[in-house]
């Protein structure tokens, strides 16, 4: 069949462009009580037309709309990426399994409302009125939400503004400690009883010391002042950061390192066979090919994991990773947008798209991606992601050199506290428990057990049900070594196919114009496996 016609009617589908055993299947909608159909086929490399009436008192069929809606989903399935939202809105309205939806069991109101799909007539009624209700209760428990996160926002201030003593306690042996529910900043110390009177001289002293002390806290507040109005920081640490380069021991690797630059690519090939179904193979190809200058290549190779498995958000976070620190954001921006698509209900899909929207360069999406993170509800799987996003937020904002809109965003979210020093973990595997260790100069190690330093080293809460992110700040960092450890604490999961892939995050000048950032991926396997991922050295 070369084409079809029709007048009277519209949204004409056919079942095939075939003619099977002397039929051809047509389907479509009547707009008016009669008309006809214009079919032209092809014979012998010859057109030839054939016309169909439409009946006026043609015989009407209760499946003939599921029939004609089966006809349109099978020529939209062609091209699923195109019309993936219409394909959703057929199969809800004609009760079609799709890719965009599946068998669902629809028998009271409540289930249509579930799912959002129409009801018939019968349940109209109720259908209204239970959406009616469940649109008051979310606004309800969005408001609330918003109000929580305003106040998870007052305590990462009141931290940020506390005053940490230069140099801080002896680090704490104790490293089993219950795991906290939260961050907690510790009370004021209780006031001491006065000491007895001190002579002239120590007194003299004393006040001169007091008075030094008083001028100290004045300049600092200044200072505080002006890097609050500035957005960076008023006396700049040097920091440097140093990473460990992750070294896999697969079989394969030998051979790939070996290889020069002009034959790795043939190499890699060689080894596929064995591999094609392990995402570190081409992950490990792909370092390896970049490390030799390959970029291009390496690219193609990083492309296996889109068709590895396209549901599988895992491997498809990792994708978007790895082209992010290769440089190409703007290649990470689909396969985010298609994690979105399939966990939704995860709010690392909507940072993981808005940090990618700002990678490349796209501030202001970037804001309004991000801001859906923190005005949504979410599942207890996730606590207080909220204040590690409002950084992110704030960071973005302040850097951001394009005209951007901030009226639709609450106004109580709205302030950039810049770090010395930010360390974010993220990780593949749900159900899983990986741990961020930061140690100082003095020692003293921050984690889950530990999660305020001394010196005002702070862990966000802890994430025990997969993915993270898991973030250390520290707004003024002392000199020394800041030692980066990443521990698999454990996990849940029935089955647990190969290694954990873990993504680290090192950020100096966080939030301010001098901001720095390195990033490293690297696989644990064992629990209990603790590896060193790099270091900070500030002078």
């Amino acid at each position: 069949m070369r084409d079809v016609a029709a007048t009277g009617a519209t949204d004409v589908e056919i079942d095939s462009p075939l003619v099977a055993d002397g039929m051809l299947r047509v389907a479509g909608r009547m707009l008016s009580p009669s008309g006809s159909l214009t079919i032209t086929l092809a014979v012998n490399e010859a057109e030839r037309q054939i016309a169909v009436p439409l009946p006026a008192d043609g015989a009407s069929h209760p499946r003939a709309a599921a029939v004609w809606a089966q006809y349109r989903l099978h020529r939209l399935d062609a091209d699923f990426e195109l019309h993936r939202a219409e394909i959703a809105r057929l199969g809800k309205r004609f009760a079609i399994p799709t890719r965009e939806t599946s068998l669902i069991v629809l028998e009271q109101a409540s289930d249509y409302l579930r799912y959002d799909i129409a009801p018939p007539q019968e349940l109209a009624a109720e259908f209204k009125r239970l959406r009616e209700n469940a649109s008051a209760g979310l606004a309800t428990s969005r408001r609330e939400h918003l109000e929580a996160v305003v106040r998870m926002f007052e305590q990462r201030k009141a931290w940020w503004n506390r005053p940490w003593p230069v140099q801080p306690p002896p680090a704490k042996p104790e490293r089993d400690m219950p795991r906290p529910m939260a961050l907690e900043v510790p009370p004021p110390r209780m006031a001491m009883a006065a000491p007895a009177p001190a002579p002239v001289a120590a007194e003299m002293r004393m006040a001169r010391s007091a008075a030094d002390q008083s001028a100290r806290r004045e300049r600092s507040e200044r200072n505080e002042r002006s890097e609050r109005k500035s957005g960076a920081a008023s006396a700049e640490p040097q920091i440097g950061i140093a990473l460990k380069k992750w070294e896999p021991n697969a079989p394969y690797i030998a051979r790939l390192k070996a290889a020069s630059a002009d034959t790795v690519y043939a190499v890699y090939l060689d080894q596929r066979p064995d591999n094609t179904d392990s995402s570190a193979f081409f992950l490990d190809a792909a370092d390896i090919l970049l490390d030799k200058g390959q970029r291009e290549l390496a690219l193609r190779v990083l492309s296996n994991l889109a068709e590895m498995d396209l549901e599988n958000r895992a491997v498809l976070r990792i994708l978007g990773y790895r082209l992010i620190q290769a440089g190409e954001p703007a290649l990470a921006l689909p396969i985010f947008e298609q994690v979105l698509r399939i966990a939704e209900e995860e709010p690392q899909s909507l940072r993981d798209l808005g940090l990618a929207f700002a990678a490349a360069g796209q501030d202001q999406k970037a804001l309004d991606t991000l801001y859906q993170v923190l005005v949504k509800p979410w599942d207890g799987r996730f606590p207080e992601i909220e204040k590690i996003v409002l950084a992110e937020f704030n960071a973005i904002l302040a850097r951001s050199r394009q005209a951007l809109s901030t009226s639709q965003f609450d106004q109580r979210l709205i302030l950039n506290m810049p770090l010395d020093l930010r360390v974010v973990l993220t990780w593949d595997a749900d159900n899983s428990d990986m741990d961020l260790y930061v140690t100082d100069p003095s020692g003293e190690r921050c984690d889950y057990s530990h999660n305020l330093t001394g010196q005002g080293g702070a862990m966000s809460r802890d994430f025990v049900g997969g993915y993270g992110p898991e973030e250390f700040s520290l707004r003024r960092a002392r000199p020394g070594i800041y030692r980066i450890e990443a521990n698999y604490y454990g996990n849940r999961q029935q089955v647990v196919a190969g290694a954990t892939t873990l993504q680290v995050r090192l950020f100096s000048g966080f939030g301010t114009k001098a901001q720095k950032e390195q990033l490293i991926t690297l696989r644990l396997k064992e629990r209990t496996e603790t590896v060193f991922v790099g270091q900070f050295e500030v002078k």
